[in-house]
């Protein structure tokens, strides 16, 4: 049986988010095939309660998707976006480069944050606290550089999220966590992190599920994890044969989604 065993994860990390294509198959599909289409993304900036002046940061920001076509956002937002990835980085400049407002970028570790004490009103962590190796030292410092009053956005999926991956993992991989982030830091596991560094703190969950008409965004967003799970060309050969043939007959491969965003505040 394949696993993870004895992988070094920080190399994995590495090579998964060098760049932005990776992340980039992963949101394609949930931007084209998600069935709430009101958007994630509008969604959370729709509880982001903070003032149109305010100092924003993002720690993990990737290719600078959150921003893109989020006409929610306050002009008046000084933003501060950071990531690990120096790619993902260089990939979120060019991404927001046509925007008609500006954005400040810094290469930064998110459990050393290069900023001065309370000098943000939010800092938003959209799906990426997971990947931390120390969640509580980037909480500590997420806490450490909002003002008092400031609040911390944390977006993360629960344990059923993609369940059908999973499925589909072990029938064709032999492996039984394709999806599993949300075992490390969740809507279900989240919570006793967010409130050993804040003291208020509540859950709130976005409705949707996927319903995929088409097999190749599948299988790009299946090969985007390559690294992690060690899958073949004959199993993902095998695979897309099973994906086409559901879809021809089904019309569509449905997931579920399970995703939310603790709100706290100091």
């Amino acid at each position: 049986m394949a696993t993870d065993t004895g992988i070094d994860s920080a190399r994995i990390l590495r090579e998964q988010y060098k760049d932005g294509s990776n992340l980039s198959a992963r949101i394609r599909l949930h931007q084209r095939f998600s069935t709430n289409r009101y958007g994630f993304f509008r969604w959370m900036f729709d509880r982001i309660q903070i003032p149109e002046s305010a100092r924003v940061l993002e720690i993990g920001c990737g290719t600078g998707v959150l921003w893109r076509g989020s006409a929610a956002v306050p002009r008046g937002w000084r933003v501060i976006l950071t990531d690990m990835s120096g790619g993902m980085l260089d990939e979120a400049r060019a991404n927001l480069a046509q925007l008609d407002r500006s954005f400040a970028y810094s290469q930064a570790d998110a459990q050393e944050l290069p900023f001065q004490d309370a000098s943000f009103d939010a800092v938003i962590a959209n799906h990426m606290l997971y990947h931390v190796p120390d969640i509580p030292r980037a909480l500590k410092e997420v806490g450490r550089v909002l003002k008092p009053s400031g609040f911390c956005y944390a977006a993360t999926m629960g344990l059923a999220s993609m369940r059908e991956m999973d499925e589909l993992g072990a029938r064709f991989f032999s492996i039984h966590r394709m999806t599993g982030s949300a075992a490390k830091f969740g809507l279900e596991s989240g919570e006793p992190y967010m409130r050993a560094a804040f003291g208020e703190v509540k859950l709130e969950r976005y409705p949707d599920s996927l319903a995929i008409t088409e097999a190749a965004p599948l299988m790009d967003y299946i090969c985007s994890m390559r690294v992690r799970t060690r899958i073949t060309d004959e199993q993902i050969a095998a695979l897309r044969a099973h994906v086409e043939n559901e879809i021809a007959t089904y019309g569509a491969i449905r997931m579920t989604k399970d995703a939310g965003m603790f709100i706290a505040r100091r």
